[in-house]
């Protein structure tokens, strides 16, 4: 998805309205404003501290996103690890870096897919599962929504995607189809979580803009997370081996 960034600073009710103005609550997570990382002004609310809010007195439209019935199977059989993207650091790259990590990841456990398809129809307006995780030790299957090292996207935007996925998925045939397809032997009663999965530093050594937020004063989005669940991760290094850590809320 693009990241966007404004040109000057709006008011906190022109930032609801934008929030109002929003149909389709499954495509929430989708539009260019929850990437918004205004306002310019630093005595003023920030941006996303007003859209955090307003989620929270209107989760009640947010738990009503349902489950994408897909009559396909969400395990493929074909994981080569290649893609026709040349850019090493794109989001498919590392995925496969991190499927193909033997051993698993240390604070996360096994990768056992990468692009986990979520539609049912072409239609449907909705992504892939970055990765998806199985950490037998804590007995729980992880819907990681992965974000590259020098990406702007907002934390707020991670949350309300890995939300609605986690929304989106059927989980019972989640783990069906793989431990049907895949000979996987996740048992059918482990939770299911969703998480933002960021980097801890950009490719210039920097704190990542997911990262910095979580250092940041941002009381409703933390207790947005907490509200939604969400588990945010983060990448320790930018290169392999791979490992990761709970970021503490």
């Amino acid at each position: 998805m693009s990241e966007s960034s404004e040109a000057s600073d709006y008011t906190k009710d022109q930032i609801i309205a934008m929030c109002k103005g929003v149909k389709d609550v499954e495509l929430f997570y989708q539009q260019k404003f929850i990437n918004y990382r205004g306002p310019k002004s630093k005595n003023k609310e920030r941006y996303t501290e007003i859209i955090a809010c307003w989620v929270i007195n209107h989760f009640e439209m947010f738990e009503q996103i349902g489950t994408i019935c897909r009559e396909s199977s969400y395990y493929s059989k074909i994981r080569d690890g290649r893609t026709n993207n040349p850019d090493a650091n794109s989001e498919k790259q590392i995925a496969i870096r991190m499927y193909k990590q033997e051993g698993g990841i240390p604070g996360l456990g096994t990768i056992i897919d990468y692009q986990t398809p979520l539609k049912n129809k072409k239609s449907d307006k909705v992504g892939e599962i970055d990765l998806l995780a199985f950490d037998e030790k804590n007995g729980v299957l992880r819907l990681l929504e992965l974000k590259v090292p020098n990406s702007k996207e907002t934390m707020l935007r991670c949350v309300l995607e890995a939300y609605t996925y986690l929304r989106l998925v059927d989980r019972v045939k989640l783990i069906r189809d793989f431990n049907r397809s895949g000979n996987f032997n996740i048992p059918e009663e482990t939770p299911i979580v969703a998480c933002p999965f960021i980097y801890r530093r950009n490719s210039k050594g920097e704190n990542g803009a997911q990262y910095q937020e979580m250092q940041e004063d941002r009381p409703k989005l933390r207790e947005l997370m907490k509200l939604l669940e969400i588990k945010p991760l983060v990448i320790e290094e930018n290169k392999p081996p791979y490992k990761a850590y709970e970021l503490e809320l």
